[in-house]
Parts: C-alpha cells; structure tokens; sequence
C-alpha cells in the first residue's frame, strides 16, 4: 500500500506533530507499506508564503502529488490539507481511487475558542483577520475534508464529542486514538525518585513545564502561580523545557526577581526531556487547550507528579486525586493550591507518580502500532475485519 501523510506543521526534527508522523510513517514501513510525507517546507511555492495564505494554496498544491500514475493508496490529511482533494474527487472521479483519512493533531475550533477566550480575558479581542481566519474558513475547510473522508481520526473524548455533535463526520467513520510514549520512558529506576526528597533542607525543589512559550500553554498562569510559591518558598525553581522561544523572551513574563530560579532550554533532545523529567519533582501542565499531549504522557510514564488543567486528553488519562491533581484551566490559585499540596506532601506525590505510570503503560507504541496500521489498511479494503472505533 502507497501513502502519503499531507501535514500543514513544519518539517520540524523538534515538533509534536512531525516527531509523531515521522514515528507512524516508521510502523507502517515496517509492516511493508511505501510512505512519504509532506509539508509546506517540501514545495517551493509555499516557502515565501504569508502564513494566512498557507490553508488556501497548500492544499492545492498538495493534492497534485494525489493525482496520475504514482497516486497513493491513502492519504492521510492533517486537519484542514484536504478540503482541496475532497474537491478534485467531487469533480474527477479517477481522484476517488485514492482514500481520505483526516487526522487531527488538536482540534483547531476547540484550540481558537481557547486563545480568544484567553485574549478577551486579557482585555485584547484578537484581530478581525485572525476572527475570520481561524474562527470561520479553517474549520469550515476542516470539516469539509471530514465529512469527504472514509475516516477521521480524533485524540481526546471531548474532540470526538464536537465531530459528532457538529456532524463533521458519521460514527462509523470515526476512531479516537491515542499518542504513544516510547517505551524507554517507563524504564525502572533504583534510585530514589527526586520527589522523595522534595522539601528537604539540602534539595530545593524544582518544577517542569515542558511545551512551547505562548498563551494557549497556559504560560500567564504558570508564571503567576510560580510567583506566589516563590515567595513562600525561596529555594524554588523551575525548569521551562521546549520552549521554542528564547531564554530572554520566557523571562520577561516573570518578574525580574525571579529570574535567578528560572532555566529556560528553547530545545532539548530527547534524551534530555528524559533527563529533566527525572530531575524534576512536579510536572506542571496548565494548558488552556490540548489534543493529546506528548510531554503530560512522558511525565506520566516517568512516574512524575502531576498537576494538569482539564483539557485534551487529560481527563481521559488522569484522575484527580488518583493519578494527577486536576484543576480548572485559566485558574492560578487553583494551580498554585496544587502545586502546594504536591510540595507539602511526599507520599501523595509517591503514590499520584506511581498510578500515572501505570495508566501511561496502556500507552506505549508497542500497543498503537498494531491498532494504527491495520486500523489504515481496513480503510483501503487491503484487510478484512471490523474497524475499531476506538483505542486507549
């Protein structure tokens, strides 16, 4: 089987959504299949573009390597990439040959209500362009690449929730289907977790975000809430890892005498996002909006305590008080309450640690693979079976 995976994310060896396309196009290669992938950075028309021109003009282009002699099997469409291929089938029925998926790496409708109602709080509606932009054309050509798809993928219930309510898609046509750790994460460890020694006179305790620097990651609550432990605890510290932003630009959202507890690394390998993970005694997480996060599983699996904001994939995984403390997004004393209590409490972080790791265990690609790839192949005919609706 030929596929071809149609991202509008950078060929980024640091991004989420390409790290991952990257890891699912690695199992499908290894079951035998042909795979390539394309981005925007990969036809040179699209290079010099302004980014609001991006939805219309890279999907037009995109959907010319779909067509003649060498069209693949499948093509798997990142959000809104295949509004435009959904059009050529309708007028081309040759083009039909080809099979749609539409996968969503974060569900843009949900992540836009996020950043508006984070600006409006702020007191700065956004632009009338972005308003129309991201508010109006990219869902509408998001949903027209759904419902033109003999299957959509989604990461997270509530996601599922709005393609069904909003009829994006039919039922039968969707599957929710999880991220995956590496297995590496979940390794054991002899040594004393650092959460064990949290509080103690010869350890300051040390805090870990871990995301890009900006609005929808929560930064404005995170950077209020380490304020105020700050103050009650002199020694804290925190750690803002894969921040794509650099050092100076994180700290000029903190107060300048907090910038001696701060250690900003804009990009870290992943041998050093391990690294972090276990030198850090609470994994802090206050998103606004989320898919289904990469950094709160690796956490998860590292055993590390956690304080999350109820969105994405979070309340799917976690349970408050069981495996995490959650609490509401947008909501600084909530955060830093839970954040306190994590401090003040080493068996709490012990037995919250532990319960993550084990949920995080249901979701090693070792237990996708398998689900993924044949979940494909069924979509193209190539496999007989019923298609799950849906995984972890």
């Amino acid at each position: 089987m030929r596929l071809l995976f149609v991202l509008h994310a950078p060929r980024d060896p640091h991004g989420a959504v390409y790290n991952d396309t990257r890891r699912r196009a690695a199992l499908l290669r290894e079951r035998g299949h042909t795979v390539e992938i394309l981005t925007p950075a990969d036809l040179p028309a699209t290079v010099r573009l302004a980014p609001r021109w991006l939805p219309f003009v890279y999907p037009a282009l995109a959907a010319r390597r779909l067509l003649g002699r060498d069209a693949p099997d499948l093509a798997i469409f990142h959000s809104y990439t295949g509004w435009f291929f959904r059009l050529v089938r309708a007028l081309w029925p040759p083009a039909r040959r080809t099979r749609m998926v539409t996968q969503f790496h974060g569900l843009e409708p949900l992540n836009y209500r996020a950043i508006r109602d984070e600006q409006a709080r702020r007191g700065e509606p956004l632009p009338a362009r972005t308003r129309l932009l991201q508010g109006a054309v990219v869902p509408a050509m998001a949903r027209w690449s759904c419902r033109g798809s003999e299957r959509v993928l989604c990461l997270n219930r509530r996601e599922e929730r709005f393609l069904l309510d909003h009829r994006w898609t039919r039922p039968e046509r969707l599957s929710r289907l999880p991220n995956a750790v590496e297995a590496a994460f979940l390794a054991e460890r002899s040594a004393l977790r650092p959460s064990d020694r949290a509080g103690t006179e010869d350890r300051a305790a040390h805090l870990l975000f871990l995301g890009q620097w900006f609005l929808g990651k929560g930064i404005r609550y995170l950077a209020t809430a380490f304020e105020r432990l700050a103050a009650e605890r002199p020694d804290l510290a925190l750690c803002c890892l894969g921040t794509r932003l650099p050092a100076d630009v994180v700290r000029a959202d903190f107060p300048d005498k907090l910038h001696a507890h701060l250690r900003v690394l804009p990009a870290a390998e992943p041998e050093e996002v391990a690294a972090e993970l276990r030198r850090a005694d609470v994994f802090v997480f206050p998103s606004l909006a989320e898919g289904f996060s990469l950094a709160l599983l690796e956490a998860m699996a590292t055993g590390l305590p956690i304080v999350a904001t109820r969105v994405g994939a979070a309340p799917d995984l976690l349970e408050d008080g069981v495996s995490a403390l959650l609490v509401e997004p947008a909501d600084t004393e909530a955060l830093a309450d839970a954040v306190r209590r994590l401090l003040d409490d080493p068996d709490l972080c012990r037995r919250l640690g532990a319960a993550a790791r084990e949920r995080a265990a249901e979701h090693t690609w070792d237990r996708l693979a398998p689900v993924y790839v044949e979940l494909l192949e069924r979509t193209t005919g190539q496999h007989g079976g019923t298609i799950a609706r849906e995984a972890g």
